[in-house]
């Protein structure tokens, strides 16, 4: 493993790299010097994205991380226009609000594909490259629902609890090969999605922080950052969680 990182040197590959989240992670990285996949379903968010950051360090490819050939070509895509990818933070999910009485196996299925299948593999397309260098970061968004449950949310946080074993699981399958896994499992953080959900549900999950705000993009990013960093090459198959104080794991 590398005793000094060069952020010029190193491809970050983000996917879910469309919305509030994955869209600042991506200004982050190329902030530090990193190149960029930038992945999403989403062709008009990344087009945005491409226009917003205009760097010639940004590659975005839109492929769904539920279909197992999208990810391959991705990867192989990113490593023909950028190299190998030294970093992989798998934002790309969803969430689904229902009474668990009402939940069909579809939707079921879905969620946990999207969220945790969908994680896993592109994990998997990424770990070849990681392990040719002896050195790799794997970074898993879960969420605070995946550490104490939610009602009316079984499935997304059963998919984010999924992601915490899976995440654990990878971590000591690599730790002696100089790659790290971590998940990050933040409170709701105030993006776009988040600030039209139900007042009623939000002023309930504020009631439940002690410092009395929800999180903000900077807090994930701040927390990512460092994981990918130097000072994060200790840590692995730990589960970081900017909750202001909502659990205490």
């Amino acid at each position: 493993m590398p005793t000094h990182i060069d952020p010029s040197s190193q491809v970050a590959v983000i996917t879910g790299a469309g919305g509030g989240i994955g869209r600042e992670l991506v200004k982050g990285f190329l902030a530090q010097g990193y190149k960029v996949a930038g992945m999403d379903l989403r062709e008009p968010t990344l087009k945005s994205l491409a226009e917003e950051v205009h760097s010639d360090r940004l590659l975005t490819i839109a492929m769904d991380v539920t279909k197992l050939v999208d990810i391959k070509q991705a990867f192989q895509k990113t490593v023909e226009r950028l190299g190998p990818p030294s970093v992989l933070v798998n934002v790309a999910g969803t969430n689904l609000v229902t009474d668990s009485l009402l939940m069909t196996e579809a939707d079921w299925n879905r969620i946990l594909t999207l969220n945790l299948t969908g994680t896993f593999f592109c994990t998997q397309a990424a770990l070849p490259h990681m392990l040719e260098r002896a050195y790799g970061r794997i970074i898993n968004f879960s969420s605070i629902f995946g550490i104490r449950g939610q009602a009316r949310q079984a499935v997304y946080s059963a998919s984010k609890a999924g992601v915490i074993g899976l995440t654990r699981a990878l971590a000591i399958e690599f730790a002696g090969k100089g790659i790290t896994a971590n998940a990050v499992a933040p409170v709701a953080t105030m993006t776009e999605r988040v600030r039209n959900l139900p007042k009623d549900f939000l002023e309930e999950q504020l009631s439940r922080i002690p410092m009395g705000r929800f999180g903000s993009t900077d807090d994930l990013v701040h927390t990512v950052m460092f994981l990918a960093s130097e000072g994060g090459s200790f840590y692995t198959g730990q589960t970081f969680s900017p909750n202001g104080g909502d659990t205490m794991p």
